[in-house]
């Protein structure tokens, strides 16, 4: 049976710095009748990203601002409850881009089926953005080496731990930064970073030139500003600096503000990569065979933190915004039920 009414969040208002609940609304809309090639899913779990909050701001990035009003996208996994599409039958998993949502009306065109033998988690995470990104990036634009040092950015974040565990298994020394001991420790003992900085220690800068002694020769950067500065300070000759995100403009109130040290990476002819996962989409189907296979071998692991409760997605972006979480942030919005 169709619900008679869908619940969503829109954007209200416009956040100074950081997006909280105090910018969104909660609000009933009625569920369309279905047409032909149209099927009806249920979200189970949304996946939270930085530019999510990003997107709440009045100033144009890689992706155009949320309109005041308009449904706050996001990744999300879905079964399908009605269908009037061969293609989607009713209680099939699905991934897409359905938002801040209990419902929504898809097609073929923009939910795509997953298999059964990963869950929910592993197809918001590792067989997402989160892995896809490093992985892809890795592979190609700049190929790790055995022997040689990756420094890897946010490192207890969602895309930064994978980023730490592949360099890991290509057998890279790694080391990661983060923000605030427990953070650190995490990246050490739970990712397997062979060196773990808190870019919030008095201490940081020393500490990062001792690690990084020998010269950094990848260097995956998610955020950007004053942390990307120091270690571009320490590139190796002829290193390869991964542009992935930009965290640290994009909740600036400055974000025109950004790294300067260029002055380092030209005297080391280092080759600076803007990378975008979304320019190798065809791709994501080869990614997904080789982190399956890590995933099902154990090497490559999930580290989530998980939230229930749809009325508490703005409250858990503001704490992704804020660094309150480890690795991906998700939350449950419901299970699948046949009755």
């Amino acid at each position: 049976m169709i619900p008679a009414e869908n619940r969503r969040f829109v954007l209200k208002s416009r956040p100074q710095l950081l997006a909280g609940p105090e910018n969104f609304r909660l609000e009933a809309c009625s569920i369309p009748d279905l047409e032909p090639g149209q099927a009806l899913a249920k979200i189970e779990m949304a996946a939270l990203s930085a530019w999510q909050g990003m997107r709440t701001k009045d100033f144009r990035n890689f992706i155009r601002p949320f309109a005041i009003g308009e449904l706050i996208s996001c990744d999300t996994f879905s079964r399908i409850i009605a269908s009037e599409c061969e293609e989607l039958p009713v209680g099939c998993a699905v991934v897409g881009r359905q938002g801040w949502q209990e419902f929504a009306v898809v097609s073929k065109r923009d939910a795509a089926t997953v298999r059964s033998d990963f869950s929910a988690e592993e197809w918001l995470t590792a067989l997402s953005s989160p892995g896809q990104t490093p992985y892809l990036a890795f592979s190609q634009k700049a190929r790790p080496m055995p022997g040689e040092t990756l420094v890897v950015t946010s490192a207890a974040g969602a895309v930064g731990g994978y980023a730490v565990q592949l360099g890991r298994l290509s057998g890279m020394k790694v080391i990661g930064i983060a923000g605030g001991p427990q953070k650190a420790r995490f990246v050490r003992e739970s990712l397997g970073a062979h060196v773990a900085l808190d870019y919030k220690s008095s201490d940081f800068r020393q500490e990062l030139a001792s690690a990084c002694e020998g010269g950094v020769h990848i260097f995956f950067d998610t955020v950007g500003g004053d942390t990307a500065d120091a270690v571009i300070g320490h590139l190796a000759k002829r290193a390869h600096v991964l542009l992935v995100g930009r965290v640290a403009a994009n909740n600036s109130e400055s974000p025109e503000s950004d790294m300067a040290n260029m002055r380092h990476a030209w005297s080391q002819e280092a080759t600076i990569h803007a990378f975008n996962r979304y320019a190798y989409k065809e791709l994501y189907a080869y990614a997904n065979e080789r982190l399956g296979e890590l995933l099902r071998a154990g090497k490559l692991k999930m580290h989530n933190s998980l939230v229930d409760g749809m009325e508490r997605t703005p409250e858990a972006l503001n704490g992704l915004l804020a660094g309150k979480y480890f690795g991906k942030v998700l939350v449950r919005y419901g299970e699948f039920s046949a009755a």
